[in-house]
């Protein structure tokens, strides 16, 4: 803008200012305006006040919209981290996982001990592996007390992703994508509020162009 007289400097910035579409380009443009301004309050203070409200009044409008957008898009990700799968139509297993959790009783050792831990531990594993009515008993055994030092946290694990059906899975997976992007979004969004933030704490710093 060195060669631009002042009246193409001001238009120039005027249309720039308009232009702006995110955090960057504000960011990039704010040493432009400061030195316009600078060189040119005492020459026409008019402009200068001009080009300071229009840079200013662009941020809090961006600012403005990037809340708004930071909110829906905050709702939008606490939607899907709360969407739960709907069990209407699977089929009871209750009964069967109630048997599973007997035949586990009957098979497991009364106590757990140095010399029988892997032995245990093999059942455990084993049972998990037939599927989700197993996993689920291995889960149920939780809820008595003398089999709770029996399930590590690893078996634990396992048996929580075994108990879940094909439907369950396929609910999970597209849960977890939907809400990988979502978070992805809302990161993104979060920071160009933040750099537009700091920026403004520049511009406002002083209510007067002489503090720039």
């Amino acid at each position: 803008m060195a060669n631009m007289s002042f009246i193409e400097q001001y238009n120039n910035l005027f249309s720039l200012i308009e232009k702006a579409g995110n955090d960057t380009d504000m960011t990039n443009l704010y040493p432009t305006i400061k030195k316009f301004v600078t060189d040119y309050e005492s020459v026409d203070k008019t402009a200068t006040d001009r080009i300071y409200t229009k840079f200013a009044d662009k941020m809090q409008g961006m600012l403005e919209e990037n809340d708004f957008v930071y909110q829906r898009m905050n709702n939008k990700v606490e939607e899907i981290r709360n969407r739960q799968y709907d069990f209407v139509g699977e089929t009871d297993t209750t009964q069967a996982v109630q048997s599973k959790v007997l035949q586990l009783m009957a098979e497991l050792p009364k106590t757990k001990t140095t010399s029988n831990a892997n032995q245990i531990i093999n059942k455990l594993n084993a049972t998990i592996a037939t599927g989700v009515i197993g996993s689920k008993a291995v889960l149920e055994l939780l809820k008595y007390p003398a089999y709770i030092d029996m399930i590590t946290e690893t078996v634990k694990q396992h048996a929580f992703a075994g108990s879940k059906t094909p439907a369950q899975q396929a609910f999970d997976n597209l849960k977890d994508s939907e809400l990988n992007e979502a978070t992805k979004a809302l990161t993104s969004v979060y920071m160009q509020g933040f750099h537009l933030r700091k920026l403004n704490e520049k511009v406002t710093k002083s209510k007067t162009i002489m503090a720039w």
